[in-house]
């Protein structure tokens, strides 16, 4: 019997503190089954040799919104990137809008004010581009969008009148009443209710093409938050039957741990004899038969449940315990709000705690923050489990003394590097200069204790675990200021953040994340070794070779 890969001559950086550091990894039926010369080449099938190269765990992003990576492919790029003015902006749509067959709708995601002049887009500026399409653009954070006249009418709004915000969202009108264009969270449904809504085969399509896109970034592994609630975050209730059909059809190639949103669960206790329906506590929350976190397999499992706590910070919507600067400095009152009443979120996240799920809950302002921890820590109080791993999404802005409790309560931050770079200045511009030490914060988690795993929320910025790491150790924004340099953090807990850190926020630990004997042969080949290389230099690594259970996934060997 031949075993069936070898792969030779790199240096393995192997995350695993007994052995740091090896030469060979050997693969059978997708795992380690040896490393260094524990069995010879003549045991093995195939043979590849690494050619010297820096090899790593496969990158596992932690907060990676997977299909929204795969629809940006075919939407119009609006990023600032793509769309550094508001002229190139509107010049793309038009663009789309000429190309777009009559009565289509003519989305594009991306576009960030910051860049913008501090202006978004209105619906006359797209009324004048979109020859009579109905058009959408979604903001960078996701957390609000655009739409012009057209839409608005597809929508039940006639010339954009009687626009009525819902809770938890805003939709600024102009002085006659109508609205402007912008529909900030909640009120995205306004308009986003009436676009087509995609089939199962559309979401695998958007699977495929993002795991096509991510495999040569060396991303093996992702999870990806918040399905099958359009009204938030999901595309339809059946998110997760395109998770299924894209693997049926071959085209989910990287690893995915799925969150569906919390909006989805139902009560499970509705039978009136069943215990704990007569108690004073939230009720239990669940899927149908009781599907909870950890269902399924290494290749398509559920995760946690995932709810929004609040907004966005360079939407400036995020709950926050002090006015924006931007908006003070106008002479404007704005803190940012809740996406819920905080008595419906403790409702949603205590009951799901109680029936056995994992939450993950965005929070991003640090007023919000205060009220989520409120929250888990009520629900362990009340029904105590062990090793529960309950997340908080962002946590872009937290002070010391909140640290410290989200240690003591075991909760694991997912925090995004790549922000620094792409949202950074815009984050200072709303936050003021005062309050940029408390931003975006890594080493802090990491000094209290905390295993931190990394994660890009892309496409919100770029999916590239290279340049998220090249900003976790330099924190440096786009127009080159540094970011809280006191957060900066080594190569190597950068590093065991994409891979340790990331599988132990999904309790996935116990089989990926390390190379060592029985976890999954998930690796990537860089072109250089960035634990060598100046720090200012990551940017310029690129991954080379993406192997997933032991075989060849992008690049060349």
């Amino acid at each position: 019997m031949l075993f069936d890969a070898l792969y030779t001559n790199g240096t393995f950086y192997t995350q695993d503190g007994n052995r740091p550091r090896v030469h060979s990894v050997g693969v059978h039926n997708g795992r380690i089954i040896s490393l260094d010369d524990e069995l010879p080449q003549s045991l093995f099938r195939d043979i590849h040799d690494m050619g010297g190269a820096a090899v790593v765990p496969g990158f596992n992003d932690a907060h990676c919104h997977l299909s929204y990576v795969g629809l940006a492919l075919v939407q119009v790029d609006v990023r600032p990137a793509a769309c550094p003015t508001m002229d190139e902006l509107l010049a793309a749509v038009d663009r789309a809008c000429r190309n777009a067959p009559a009565g289509a709708w003519v989305q594009g995601a991306g576009y960030d004010q910051n860049y913008l002049g501090n202006q978004h887009p209105t619906a006359e500026q797209l009324d004048a581009v979109s020859h009579g399409r109905p058009v959408w653009l979604m903001h960078n954070s996701r957390h609000m969008g655009v739409a012009n006249t057209a839409a608005f009418e597809r929508a039940g709004h006639p010339g954009r009148s009687s626009v009525t915000s819902p809770e938890g969202g805003a939709a600024p009108a102009d002085a006659s009443g109508r609205a402007v264009g912008l529909l900030q969270e909640t009120a995205r449904a306004l308009v986003m209710d009436a676009i087509p809504a995609p089939t199962v085969e559309d979401v695998a399509a958007m699977v495929g093409a993002g795991s096509t896109a991510l495999l040569k970034l060396g991303v093996t592994s992702i999870t990806e938050p918040g399905l099958g609630a359009p009204q938030h975050i999901g595309h339809t209730m059946s998110d997760i039957a395109g998770y299924q059909a894209a693997r049926d059809a071959g085209l989910l190639g990287v690893r995915a741990t799925v969150m569906p949103y919390l909006t989805t669960l139902h009560r499970l206790d509705s039978n009136p004899g069943q215990t704990g329906q007569h108690d004073d506590g939230p009720k239990r929350l669940g899927l149908d038969l009781g599907i909870r976190t950890g269902f399924g397999d290494e290749w398509l499992r559920l995760g946690p449940t995932k709810i929004l706590s609040d907004g966005s910070l360079i939407g400036r919507s995020a709950f926050m315990c002090c006015d924006y600067h931007l908006d003070a400095a106008e002479g404007n009152d704005n803190r940012g709000l809740l996406q819920f009443p905080a008595e419906e979120l403790r409702r949603r996240i205590i009951g799901a705690h109680r029936a056995g799920w994992q939450v993950a809950t965005h929070a991003i302002g640090d007023a919000a923050l205060d009220v989520v921890m409120d929250i888990f820590e009520e629900a362990q109080q009340l029904y105590p489990r062990q090793d529960v791993r309950h997340r908080i999404e962002h946590v872009n802005v937290a002070g010391d003394e909140q640290i410290r409790r989200m240690a003591s309560l075991n909760l694991i931050p997912v925090p995004q590097g790549r922000f620094i770079n792409e949202l950074g200045d815009g984050a200072a511009r709303a936050l003021g200069p005062e309050r940029v030490a408390l931003t975006y914060r890594v080493k802090a988690f990491l000094d209290a204790g905390i295993e931190v795993p990394a994660s890009t929320d892309a496409p919100v910025v770029s999916a590239d675990p290279l340049l998220n790491i090249h900003d976790l150790v330099n924190r440096r924004t786009a127009s080159g200021a540094d970011f809280g340099p006191a957060e900066r953090i080594s190569v190597a807990q950068a590093v065991r953040a994409y891979t340790v850190g990331s599988a132990h926020a999904a309790h996935e630990d116990h089989y990926k994340g390390s190379l060592s004997h029985g976890m999954l042969a998930d690796f990537v080949a860089l072109s250089e070794d960035i634990y060598q290389i100046a720090p200012n230099s990551i940017s310029d690594v690129r991954t080379t070779a993406t192997v997933v259970g032991g075989q060849l996934a992008a690049g060349s060997l």
